[in-house]
């Protein structure tokens, strides 16, 4: 048996260029300009002082249906050449440009060619922290709390110092499970301490590699000798810490706080006193990482779970906002929305900022997906930490996040604050829950919110206004009802705009909604079946489609009282249909308004293009066009988008 202590950090990947595919397709919904799914603003903030990106490398994805070699050809007319493919993003390439391309020259040529649906930077993202230690004693009062408090309370040591879990009630918790080591929480950061007196027995291991002959990739992954997970900063397959840097810790420390081993006498415990912690480094010691890093780490932990069965329940991602990822990009969306697919949640930090999400957007934490868990840091007496970013429409809950006792490499013990601390309690939670059993992934989510306890610290400054509570969660019954408006944001730009609102009852959605927009008493039904913009069927998040006609300051009023304002700015393109229903076949005028002047627009029933038509000095145009022969009966959209304002926009049309 191959020892399962042994630092490996020579064995590398077994193919230099493209991973092993993986046996499942991930399928994606198109949305917006770049196809990505969903909708999302994407202000240009990026003001790193040091290098921005990797020189000599581009993240490019190739539209679907244009085949591996035809991509080839892309790349070989353009000089560069592929060093990695990603399953996980299909058609998504980072690719190696030629000596003396510039990056900027590059975008430019990629983005010309009609094969790639987005071309970017794979940019050099940025740790950011707020404390990375703290002095032992420092939580004399919340250590006496500690005590004071929990009922089913581990042996380990320093247990007492660890304020958050009798707070958010983990003994009571415990009580009912102390987790399982078949769930799986991946930890995406700089690594981890496998060799941890407190870590080890948590530590995931993969089996056929564990077991198996050193220098072989026994399971055919792709990767030789990834016994613990696999480290896509150095290439290699050992997560361990990097020896050097300022965040060598901070991927330990995570990792403590979702699966430190509980009631073993020794240091501190963990969320879960059992459960498999697979950590993957995708940022080195100094706090860097890419895109590139990232994605495959997502797809790492996606694989393992839909080729090789272990059981994925989340990803830990404790990194994000400025000076990291400072703009919307659109690969980690997508390798995101990847996670999705294979019912992976994706559990974010909301960023050490102090500001609103809602209007300075904090990626990855802002993309709008199902999977996404925004949090927000707490203190100890249920205060918003000061340092912690909020948002009443993007961030989803509060957890602990100051002084936060946990494990850092060499068997060491460290306080540490930021949203980077809470961000764990509620992966490592989601964890907990796993181990109960029956519960999908739609499940932990809404349970992960609605078992919260309401807190004023977090009232008006977060979707549920709650901080998490282990039990909470655990027994809810009912009556824990949470809503929620999630989009459009307080500022919103013009074309067909999503009104997404979170209506849930424990993991249970609470019901259907009715919005009325005003000015306008516009009544609009807002629906959890996965079709015209909702996302994922009956998860509690109910959507539509609303397309603001003037640029204006609108009110969303919700039947329980709630009302959100929204601003609409920019151009407000708009179209009519006359008549709106009528047989296969029949004729219907698109009228359109709100289009750039001379602004070529194509119409399209649902994906099937029916016209081009030339806006004309207005902005305005009309355009009779033919439903298609073989339309089936029921609601269909005829869309209408411009060139030059590159706004869609919508309406219904009744296939009778």
């Amino acid at each position: 048996m191959r020892s399962t202590h042994v630092r490996r950090r020579g064995w590398r990947r077994r193919s230099s260029g493209t991973l092993v595919t993986i046996a499942v397709m991930v399928g994606l919904f198109s949305g917006g300009a770049t196809g990505t799914v969903g909708a999302d603003p994407r202000p240009a903030v990026r003001t790193p002082a040091a290098p921005a990106y990797r020189t000599g490398e581009l993240l490019v994805r190739f539209r679907t249906g244009v085949t591996v070699g035809a991509q080839n050809g892309v790349n070989r007319a353009l000089g560069a050449q592929t060093a990695k493919s990603f399953t996980i993003v299909p058609d998504l390439q980072l690719v190696r440009l030629p000596r003396g391309t510039s990056v900027d020259r590059a975008l430019a040529m990629y983005r010309q060619r009609p094969e790639v649906m987005y071309a970017q930077p794979n940019w050099l993202y940025r740790l950011s922290s707020v404390a990375e230690r703290r002095p032992a004693g420092a939580n004399a009062a919340a250590k006496a709390g500690a005590k004071a408090q929990a009922r089913k309370t581990p042996n380990d040591p320093r247990y007492g110092e660890q304020w958050a879990w009798p707070k958010i009630q983990a003994p009571e918790a415990w009580d009912v499970t102390t987790g399982s080591r078949d769930v799986v929480v991946t930890d995406i950061d700089t690594g981890f301490d496998y060799t941890h007196e407190d870590l080890a027995a948590n530590a995931w291991h993969n089996a056929a590699e564990c077991d198996g002959v050193a220098g072989k990739d026994d399971d055919g992954n792709g990767y030789v000798d990834d016994c613990y997970g696999i480290d896509t900063d150095d290439g290699d397959s050992d997560p361990a810490p990097d020896q050097t840097g300022a965040y060598r810790s901070h991927g330990t420390h995570t990792g403590g706080t979702i699966g430190a081993v509980g009631n073993n006498g020794v240091g501190v415990t963990g969320s879960s006193w059992k459960v498999s912690v697979m950590p993957c480094k995708s940022h080195g010691g100094d706090g860097v990482a890419t895109p590139a890093t990232i994605i495959e780490c997502m797809q790492y932990a996606a694989m393992e779970k839909l080729k090789y069965g272990y059981d994925v329940v989340a990803t830990n991602n404790s990194y994000g906002g400025c000076t990291e990822a400072c703009d919307y990009d659109p690969a980690t969306k997508d390798a995101i929305a990847g996670l999705w697919k294979a019912r992976i949640l994706f559990i974010a930090a909301a960023g050490n900022s102090s500001s609103n999400n809602d209007t300075t957007p904090a990626w990855p934490a802002n993309y709008f997906l199902p999977n996404v868990i925004a949090v927000a840091a707490t203190t100890s007496s249920d205060a918003r930490a000061s340092f912690s970013s909020y948002g009443s429409r993007t961030v989803a809950v509060g957890a602990p996040g100051v002084g936060i006792l946990s494990t850092v490499p060499g068997n060491g013990y460290a306080y540490s604050d930021g949203t980077s601390m809470a961000t764990p309690h509620v992966t490592g939670l989601a964890g907990l829950l796993a181990s109960t059993g029956g519960l999908d992934w739609i499940a932990i989510r809404n349970l992960l919110i609605s078992g919260g306890d309401p807190i004023s610290g977090l009232s008006g400054v977060t979707v549920s206004g709650r901080r998490i509570n282990a039990f909470g969660s655990i027994q809810c019954g009912s009556g824990h009802k949470v809503f929620g408006l999630l989009r459009p944001l307080p500022a919103a730009t013009g074309g067909s705009n999503t009104i997404a609102a979170l209506n849930i009852d424990c993991e249970a959605p609470a019901g259907g909604l009715t919005v009325t927009v005003k000015p306008g008493n516009v009544r609009i039904a807002l629906k959890d079946n996965g079709k015209d913009g909702d996302l994922q069927k009956n998860d509690g998040i109910y959507s539509a489609t609303w397309t603001p006609c003037e640029a204006k300051a609108y009110t969303l009023n919700f039947a329980d009282g709630s009302s959100y304002p929204v601003t609409v700015t920019g151009p407000t393109p708009c179209i009519a249909l006359d008549p709106p229903s009528g047989p296969p076949g029949s004729k219907t005028a698109v009228s359109g308004t709100g289009f750039a002047a001379g602004e070529q627009v194509q119409i399209k029933f649902d994906k099937k293009a029916l016209a081009t038509v030339t806006a004309d000095g207005t902005g305005a145009f009309s355009k009779n066009v033919t439903i298609p022969s073989g339309a089936k009966k029921g609601a269909h959209v005829i869309r209408a988008k411009g060139d030059q304002t590159a706004l869609a926009v919508s309406a219904r049309f009744k296939v009778t």
